[in-house]
């Protein structure tokens, strides 16, 4: 009897998969670069050692920033504070020779602004910044959800940069989001916010220098004022125009009476030296002459008696009156010309920013710059491992 051929089994997948996965280790562990590892990581104690230090921490690191690591992208513009000085001729911070001292301060102040709590409010409000630091990012690079002010505003100033450039006098700006749509809208609403700040402070400084001058033009206009009104009540009061023409006009009056009295004194001289004393002539001589006198004592009285009020009294009174009125005018002059100044030198400080290059959307992520990062990693662990390896080989050292 024949016997029956056995019937070869036929293999399966499974079958297959393990007879290609024992070929490949068979393949690995004759390779030459696998032995070397194998001798010099996991069975010395120095390659354990690096393997600890370097080789797992920088292969973590690495499968971190090309795997996990959110994508920054970045938004830059540029731009400058322009003051209107038209007496100058010129644009401060646009000088081929460089930016003047206070510009750089003008540019300083905004720089210190756009990282204020005030501009990541505004931001916040604008934006829902603190939303997109904490939802559109890995767990290692997001805000977390309950961080304080002050790790808000931190990391706020970690995710945008701004410098000022000495030689141009212009503030460079970039900020960073996880979306370039983001990135974009951020750097366009600090622009605006930072033109809107520019326009308070210097309209405000303006503002307090016109309302200092003018409360000055106001005062000195009161006190015009008053000294018309005292001028015109005295004029009022005494029925005088001017007392001092009014004296002039009795002191011409004195003369003529005084000049009129000599010659009458003269005339009957004359007369008394051929006429007797009774003559109708000598006698109506007399009471002229007497009535002059008496005419002109009454006159001088009115002009100097101490025991009433004079025309010389008035006079003194008028000029006081009238020298405040002048002196009130000539300040009241000076104030509206110091006012007129102060608007035209208000109006040349008047600043404003200049948008040298607008915000624009970028195409590619430039953070985190991951060979840049991972090159610094690899060499501080090995710093780290190397200094490790020196302090237990110096112990080792000691006890021996």
């Amino acid at each position: 009897m024949t016997k029956a051929k056995e019937a070869t089994p036929i293999p399966n997948r499974l079958t297959i998969r393990k007879e290609k996965t024992k070929s490949k280790k068979a393949g690995l562990k004759n390779n030459k670069w696998y032995k070397l590892a194998r001798r010099h990581l996991f069975y010395r104690q120095a390659g354990r050692w690096f393997l600890g230090f370097v080789v797992i921490p920088w292969t973590l690191s690495a499968a971190y920033y090309t795997g996990i690591a959110s994508e920054r992208y970045v938004s830059e513009a540029s731009f400058m504070i322009e003051k209107s000085d038209s007496g100058a001729g010129s644009v401060e911070g646009l000088s081929l020779f460089g930016v003047t001292p206070q510009a750089g301060n003008d540019q300083r102040i905004l720089e210190a602004f756009i990282k204020s709590p005030d501009m990541m409010y505004f931001l916040d409000e604008q934006a829902d910044l603190r939303r997109h630091y904490t939802d559109k990012a890995d767990p290692l690079s997001r805000l977390s959800l309950d961080a304080s002010h002050e790790r808000f505003l931190q990391f706020y100033r970690d995710h945008i940069r701004i410098r000022f450039n000495d030689s141009n006098g212009m503030l460079d700006l970039e900020t960073q989001g996880f979306t370039p749509e983001f990135a974009q809208n951020l750097a366009r609403l600090i622009l605006e916010r930072s033109e809107a700040f520019v326009n308070e402070i210097s309209h405000s400084l303006a503002a307090e220098q016109l309302k200092f001058v003018q409360q000055e033009v106001g005062l000195t206009e009161q006190r015009l004022k008053e000294m018309t009104a005292n001028l015109v009540a005295f004029q009022n009061e005494t029925g005088l125009l001017s007392a001092t023409e009014q004296g002039a006009a009795l002191n011409s009056i004195m003369n003529e009476l005084q000049a009129e009295l000599i010659r009458s004194k003269t005339e009957l001289q004359t007369l008394t030296s051929y006429l007797n004393e009774n003559s109708s002539q000598v006698v109506a001589l007399k009471q002229r002459i007497a009535a002059l006198q008496k005419q002109l004592s009454a006159e001088k009285i009115r002009l100097t008696d101490s025991e009433t009020t004079t025309l010389n009294d008035l006079a003194a009174q008028q000029q006081e009156l009238q020298l405040d009125l002048d002196l009130a005018t000539k300040a009241y002059s000076s104030a509206l010309v110091a006012l007129e100044s102060a608007r035209t030198e208000a109006s040349r400080k008047l600043k404003q920013l200049v948008v040298v290059s607008s915000p624009h959307l970028s195409e590619e992520a430039k953070y985190p710059r991951v060979a840049y990062i991972l090159i610094n990693i690899l060499l501080i662990l090995l710093a780290i491992y190397a200094l490790v390896r020196m302090i237990r080989a110096t112990i080792r050292e000691h006890r021996d």
